[in-house]
């Protein structure tokens, strides 16, 4: 049968937390936006279960039956952030035999395959055992995928009653609890137990049989195989009702930039004295590696952060505490209007430095992806803008300028397949800076095409050190000084 639409659904933020409180998985990947601009996908994603199960839900609100689960597979191929719309479409259905596919953002997310029985098992009771404790930030263990094979362990099952029936109304309605109660588990082996605090959920294949009333309450699991090609695991279920594998991947740890000290090393004391910079993007990544290099060259600093916080004031800890001279503001370029004045208050800039970046990732599209191009626009283009038309009303600014360091890509002379979005847009900032430097003369601009530097956005394909990336940016921090547009 022809592709028929189910229907569509978005995941909120607050929505992901009450999914939390549901299955017992409270990993920051889902519930701490703060800590997941580190993790692999920049941002929270939404559980990959409960995408599953909400198009379970409006499978199931559309043909109103009481049915039961013979089997179900599902695979995630793409991550769904919050605020995404989903679009459930039903590509099969015959003898029981379903097939529904999730897609977001013009490419598939989910793939899903069940076998329905309108044989109903026997009933089995289950327990409305909440999580204890549920709260963002209840801990994960950061377990390595080294020893992961033969990993076990027995998890309780999670099911609050009044909740599911928000969430998932015709779910909780037409299939039989216990079935979803055990998908909940899944989720919560994965995500709080193994692999844990670094996981990344990748499919389940599930098979039910209804050989006994009783209704255990707890998942046992085991770590049966593991391939470090791929840092995959795949990790076996043993319940009485159930019998599958859940696949899962270690993803990589967030990367950690050399403290203040060590960058000290690098730079002569007096390197960059007199020189007062403004970092934008600093409280992590390539800017947080610039603002430590210029502070240890006795420069003085100010970072922004837009979000991260917390990490910026530990950053200009680090770099007081041995004798640095460094401070935090709050920025977000993507806010309306020109920088105020406020936020950068009286001080005279000599340098900007700019890291506002979202995250970097392909397009989603075969040929181009318009609103990861507009997402790229307003952090290096419009953003970029804005920052500088404060400075060029000012008259001082006008005359003695200011040296400033964007970014570019190494993408532009070696192309990489599917960062087309990403490579047009920096090479549209290049133009806008070269303009920029003809229409002001004093400033002086540099955008060099930068390589794939050990930063967060890069943990998974960079092995550089941490101290070889510092490096790299004093290389550029030092010609910024020499010449002139590059």
């Amino acid at each position: 049968m022809a592709a028929i639409q189910v229907g569509e659904f978005v995941v909120s933020q607050n929505l992901s937390l009450t999914f939390s409180r549901v299955s017992g998985d409270f990993n920051p990947l889902h519930t701490d936006p703060i800590l997941a601009r580190r993790y692999q996908f920049g941002s929270t994603v939404v559980h990959g279960v409960h995408a599953t199960l909400k198009a379970l839900d409006l499978y199931f609100e559309g043909i109103r039956k009481v049915v039961s689960l013979s089997s179900i597979r599902a695979v995630y191929s793409k991550p769904i952030r919050h605020g995404d719309v989903v679009n459930v479409m039903c590509s099969k259905r015959d003898s029981g035999d379903i097939t529904l596919e999730l897609y977001c953002r013009g490419s598939r997310s989910q793939l899903i395959k069940l076998r329905l029985s309108s044989d109903l098992p026997s009933e089995k009771s289950v327990v409305n055992r909440k999580h204890e404790g549920g709260e963002p930030g209840t801990s994960c263990p950061d377990l390595m995928f080294e020893g992961s094979l033969g990993q076990s362990g027995v998890v309780p099952l999670f099911w609050n009653n009044a909740l599911m029936t928000e969430i998932f109304p015709a779910l909780t309605r037409f299939v039989p609890a216990y079935q979803s109660c055990l998908l909940l588990g899944t989720t919560h082996i994965v995500g709080m137990h193994c692999p844990g605090l670094n996981s990344v959920y990748g499919s389940f294949d599930l098979s039910f049989c209804d050989t006994t009333d009783e209704f255990e309450q707890n998942l046992a699991y085991e770590v049966t195989q593991a391939d470090s090609r791929f840092s995959r695991v795949i990790i076996s279920l043993k319940h009485s009702v159930i019998h599958g594998e859940v696949e899962a991947f270690y993803r990589p740890r967030p990367v950690s930039q050399s403290a203040f000290m060590a960058i000290k090393s690098l730079v002569d004391p007096e390197q960059f004295l007199g020189q007062t910079a403004l970092v934008v993007g600093g409280s992590r990544g390539l800017g947080e590696i610039t603002s430590k290099l210029i502070a240890a060259g006795g420069g003085q600093v100010v970072l922004t952060y837009s979000s991260g916080q917390d990490d910026a004031e530990a950053i200009v800890e680090d770099v007081q505490k041995s004798g640095g001279q460094c401070e935090a503001v709050h920025y977000n370029v993507l806010s309306s209007g020109v920088a105020k004045p406020l936020v950068l208050g009286d001080r005279h800039f000599t340098h900007i430095y700019y890291f506002a970046s979202p995250k970097i990732e392909k397009g989603r599209l075969s040929i181009w992806d318009s609103a990861l191009f507009e997402t790229f626009t307003e952090f290096y283009l419009a953003g970029l803008a804005k920052l500088l038309e404060y400075f060029v009303v000012d008259s001082a600014y006008r005359k003695h300028g200011v040296k400033l360091l964007l970014p570019s890509t190494e993408f532009l002379d070696n192309p990489a397949d599917g960062f087309s979005e990403y490579v047009a847009c920096k090479a549209a900032m290049e133009s806008f800076a070269s303009q920029f430097q003809d229409k002001h003369s004093s400033w002086r601009i540099c955008t060099p095409r930068l390589p794939r530097l050990s930063t967060d956005q890069t943990a998974s394909v960079v092995q550089a050190s941490p101290i070889e990336t510092a490096q790299t940016i004093l290389a550029q921090l030092l010609k910024l000084d020499r010449d002139k547009h590059q």
